[in-house]
């Protein structure tokens, strides 16, 4: 079980995360078409929920496919 975070130095460590529900930085700027520094910026900022595995930052897919809606 895991929580949702809103704060990148808050993050709640992810037991087991799964590949179909979370991407990590570099897949989601890849997503989104912009740079892994500008993920990490909104994870800081609290724009983005943010998870952690082990020393993974993660984001959940479906955040990352509600960004890319509200882009177009």
């Amino acid at each position: 079980m895991y929580q949702v975070y809103y704060n990148m130095t808050k993050a709640k460590q992810v037991n087991k995360p799964d590949a179909s529900e979370f991407l990590t930085v570099k897949e989601a700027a890849k997503e989104l078409g912009i740079d892994p520094t500008a993920i990490r910026n909104y994870l800081t900022w609290g724009k983005m929920a943010t998870y952690k595995f082990k020393t993974l930052t993660l984001v959940k897919r479906e955040d990352v496919e509600e960004w890319k809606k509200r882009q177009k």
